[in-house]
């Protein structure tokens, strides 16, 4: 071998002094004085033993790694290097001099001697230099001082993490997750308290005069419970608080990989939010996509999901010509923004037979209920009629699938939006049978962080010293985040239907009280009930209900081939091609009395519900 890095040179010349030197002193140990009696006849052995530790030490590439950067692999291969060569060393005095007045138990000291020989001034330059480093990295950044909740493997790759150069961070102390870790180190960092009693780290902070700054938590396994208590700890005593990624969520640059993001009401919401794997999606690679309602909440993350699947090309529509803008700029992959109505049948028909989409992902819709309610022949045209001309175009220019976007609001509906998502589940349902086009439905409730939703509501009634309205104390929802709906509808998009009935709906967990979750973001933000921040009851608006349902009490569930998705076979209905060709008539003459009769006709299970 030929090695001309002069920092390898002087590596192998240290070890050839210390292995040397090293089967020496394992003689000594063993038989005193009478070793350097035995040393006159047994220098060939030592001479040999040398280059041929190194020899090994090399070939299981001892010598290639940084010793800054040494883990396990490089005490292993320290390990398989003395024990090939002592068990060569041994076997050739065994047969050379049949061991004469060598112990059998000076095998066993050679490896340990040369063992702590090689490995210990190493292990002793590296505690040095990282403390003389993570000093000078600390005195010059500045680094913000951090409590890292959990005793975990992400919590040791942090701390680890934390003295790099790079990092911003300064690990201070743990707080752990069961109590007999209390007193104990993780890379020379104390154990402060657990989290079951987080009431005890401000005493413990006193004490120690440890003076940090954020609250920084690796551990995914922590309850809603022991997370909200840390938040409340972090608020009142003035500390950010963060999560770390998941391991399997790291990314290879590790100023990333321990970016915390900060704790949001999702967390605390009692149901625990799945990450599903999307990455192995075939059925969008190299394919031609379409989205509607782009620039909207559930419209914007599927663009976003979807731009990671390698599709061929990414259409957007969407009528906001800055919510368009704004998804278009986050996309990084070939798409090709369009911005039109999809009441504009002559704009949409152009856009599918000149770009052939091979699915298209039905998002549009109008969704505030107060608004739809007072003008419902917008929300029909919109949410109904145009729908109708998507499903059609996509069976006259043979669009091989189609995913619609569907409300529990349409069970049993109470308002137009419902009813308007319900008959078009129906007519779905219905014409499915009889065209090419796969149709999906996929049916969930409310979706975390979207426009319009309570808890951006909820945030800025707080900042404003309240009241929190909410409509009625018993008001409940099911809730999801955005990006976990969405995963579940693209995961949707690969099931094999055999017929177009199926309805796909999302596992929506628990409903969640609102009055619940108002008492909880009030908590949070540091601010007491009745004292900061006030409640206020109004009284449920014009077509909302206490609660909302998943399914019909005639549909039959049963679970599909996704975790976190369920499938139904709707109730089949006779067909109401007459009646719907009528309301399309009365939609298209803004007949708003007489479509509200035919679509009060057509589902008889919309109950319009008056103030």
């Amino acid at each position: 071998m030929i090695i001309k890095n002069k920092k390898i040179l002087l590596n192998i010349f240290h070890d050839f002094i210390i292995l040397s030197f090293s089967f020496v002193f394992a003689l000594w140990l063993r038989l005193e004085n009478e070793a350097f009696i035995l040393i006159n006849s047994l220098w060939p052995y030592i001479v040999v033993y040398s280059p041929l530790t190194i020899f090994f030490l090399n070939r299981f590439g001892f010598y290639h790694g940084i010793w800054k950067y040494s883990s396990i692999h490089e005490i292993l291969s320290i390990f398989k290097s003395l024990s090939a060569s002592c068990l060569i060393i041994f076997a050739t005095l065994f047969l050379t001099i049949r061991l004469e007045n060598i112990p059998r138990s000076f095998l066993v000291l050679l490896f340990i001697v040369s063992l702590l020989g090689i490995s210990g001034p190493r292990i002793f330059y590296r505690l040095i230099k990282d403390r003389t480093e993570n000093k000078k990295s600390i005195a010059k950044k500045r680094k913000v001082p951090v409590i890292v909740v959990g005793n975990n493997d992400t919590t040791e790759l942090f701390i680890r993490a934390s003295r790099e150069k790079s990092s911003p961070f300064n690990a201070v102390g743990i707080i752990g997750t069961y109590s007999k870790s209390i007193g104990r180190t993780i890379h020379g960092i104390p154990i402060l308290t657990t989290t079951e009693k987080i009431e005890n780290l401000k005493k413990v902070i006193l004490e120690t005069k440890i003076v940090p700054q954020r609250l920084i938590i690796a551990d995914h396994s922590l309850s809603v419970e022991i997370i909200e208590s840390l938040f409340i700890f972090a608020k009142k005593n003035g500390l950010a608080i963060g999560e770390l990624p998941k391991i399997t969520d790291f990314k290879s640059n590790s100023a990333e990989k321990f970016k915390a993001r900060p704790i949001i009401i999702e967390d605390v919401l009692g149901r625990q939010q799945r990450i599903h794997e999307t990455d192995s999606l075939k059925n969008l690679s190299n394919k031609i996509v379409l989205v509607t309602g782009a620039g909207g909440s559930i419209g914007s993350e599927l663009c976003k999901q979807i731009s990671t699947l390698n599709p061929k090309n990414l259409i957007l529509v969407e009528q906001n010509e800055f919510s368009l803008y704004e998804i278009s700029q986050k996309i990084k992959i070939r798409s090709l923004p369009v911005l039109g109505d999809i009441r504009d049948s002559f704009k949409m028909e152009k856009l599918i037979s000149s770009h052939k989409p091979d699915i298209i992902f039905h998002a549009a819709a109008l969704k505030h209920i107060t608004f739809v309610e007072s003008d419902p022949i917008e929300a029909l045209k919109t949410n109904f009629f145009a729908t109708v001309k998507i499903i059609d175009l996509c069976k006259k220019y043979k669009v091989p699938e189609m995913i619609f976007i569907s409300t529990d609001k349409a069970v049993n509906p109470t308002n137009i939006m419902g009813a308007t998502k319900r008959l078009c589940e129906k007519y779905i349902q219905m014409v499915g049978k009889s065209y090419k086009t796969n149709y999906k439905i996929v049916r969930f409730g409310n979706v975390l962080g979207s426009t319009g939703s309570v808890v951006p509501l909820f945030e800025k009634q707080i900042n404003m010293g309240g009241p929190i309205t909410i409509t009625h104390p018993e008001v409940s929802r099911y809730f999801m985040t955005i990006r976990e709906a969405v995963e579940l509808v693209l995961l949707s998009s690969q099931h094999k239907n055999a017929i177009n009935s199926i309805i796909n709906v999302l596992e929506m967990g628990d409903p969640v009280k609102i009055k619940e979750l108002a008492l909880k973001m009030i908590s949070l933000s540091g601010k007491k009930i009745n004292e900061d921040v006030k409640i206020k009851y109004t009284k449920l608006r014009n077509g909302e209900k206490l609660s909302e349902e998943l399914f019909y009490k005639q549909e039959k569930m049963r679970k599909s081939q996704t975790k976190g998705i369920l499938e139904t076979n709707s109730v089949i209905f006779p067909s109401k091609e007459s009646e719907i060709k009528e309301l399309i008539t009365c939609i298209k003459n803004n007949d708003e009395k007489k479509s509200i009769f035919l679509l009060k006709k057509i589902l008889p299970e919309y109950k319009e519900k008056q103030k």
